[in-house]
């Protein structure tokens, strides 16, 4: 007998035998099943919680019973992660959540590990082990379970190395995130979990020890738990879920799925607007970067340079030189030093190029 033990609206109950001659008679009132009983013919539906008993005969031979017992799970029976992770462990739950994050898609293996929350950057997370789809089908990509999508889900709780955790998980509903990309007029952003849209380009990042510079690669679709820079024009995209097709390497665009503490000026840089133009700036040590926030993290060992500027063409990584309108910011070299206001020739202001005369 299989079917979703536990459901919202309905479940498929399919009976088989490994005797193809077999004769399936099954009850769904509790009362033992005989070959007066319903006669299995093919899947049946139930839209009610109700315990489904059934026997096989071949040639007059009667078979043991089997049973089990499925449960519609009403509105009111849902609970939080916040509840779950108050919950003994060995308690059957049902709970309402979002996708919080997920672990790499591997298509080898046909379960997922995914966490839970009650927002989708909450701080409180459940670990689902060995996720699978609906109706208990395997996992065949990436994009079935995201970040943002809403689910509800019966599990038991458990803990693992002291951390509850929820296993024997029956994805009851799952509620597609459509996620969206917002483009302001500088035309650039970075976005986390991009997927195919005909509106942007998106391009990972690679990050040049030697020539201390980073270069821009397109891609047109990418896995989950990917960064990216996205271009295109002001405004508000919404990304559709995809199956990817494309194997992303060498990405140094990097996110983190909680608050990150700066260590050191100029060890994390993130896409900044300043004027007409976009750069990768360095964020403030002591600082606390967002989750989810795609960054551009350097080794220890490189030149640092005050910013890394990215312009409208995939791998170009300067802005256009512009003659001085306000040199009243700080201003450095080409080599990152400091100057003063009466130094002359090429300085970087404000995120520009600039010339002083």
């Amino acid at each position: 007998m299989s079917g979703s033990t536990s459901f919202l609206d309905s479940t498929s109950v399919t009976l088989s035998s490994e005797n193809q001659d077999a004769k399936i008679y099954y009850t769904t009132d509790g009362t033992e099943p005989t070959d007066q009983s319903t006669a299995y013919t093919a899947p049946f539906s139930l839209k009610s919680s109700t315990t489904v008993k059934a026997v096989a005969y071949v040639n007059g031979e009667r078979s043991k019973v089997i049973s089990q017992n499925f449960k519609k799970v009403e509105e009111n029976e849902l609970i939080s992660v916040a509840q779950a992770l108050k919950t003994d462990n060995g308690t059957q739950v049902y709970i309402k959540a979002k996708i919080a994050k997920t672990n790499t898609y591997n298509s080898s293996c046909p379960t997922l590990n995914y966490y839970i929350a009650d927002a989708e950057n909450a701080a409180e997370t459940l670990r689902i082990l060995n996720g699978r789809y609906l109706q208990n089908t395997k996992i065949s990509n990436a994009f079935q379970i995201v970040r943002g999508d809403e689910v509800v889900l019966a599990a038991t709780v458990d803990t693992d190395n002291d951390a509850k955790v929820l296993k024997n998980v029956q994805l009851l509903s799952i509620s597609e995130c459509i996620d969206q990309a917002k483009i302001s007029t500088a035309r650039w952003a970075t976005f986390v979990d991009f997927s195919n849209t005909s509106n942007l380009s998106a391009y990972t990042v690679k990050y040049d020890t030697t020539a201390n510079q980073v270069t821009l690669s397109p891609v047109t679709a990418i896995p989950g738990n990917t960064a990216v820079v996205v271009k295109g024009n002001a405004g508000t995209y919404d990304l559709q879920q995809d199956d990817p097709g494309t194997t992303i390497t060498d990405n140094d665009l990097k996110f983190g799925d909680t608050d990150t503490k700066v260590p050191t000026v100029f060890s994390i840089y993130v896409l900044a607007q300043h004027g007409d133009g976009c750069s990768f700036y360095p964020v403030k040590a002591g600082e606390t970067l967002a989750p989810f926030k795609g960054n551009l993290t350097l080794p220890a060992a490189s030149s640092a340079k005050p910013y890394y500027a990215i312009s409208n063409t995939t791998t170009d990584i300067s802005n256009g030189v512009v003659e001085a309108k306000n040199t009243d910011g700080v201003r450095y070299n080409l080599v990152g030093q400091r100057v003063n206001n009466n130094y002359q020739g090429l300085v970087i202001v404000n995120g520009h190029k600039v010339i002083l005369k």
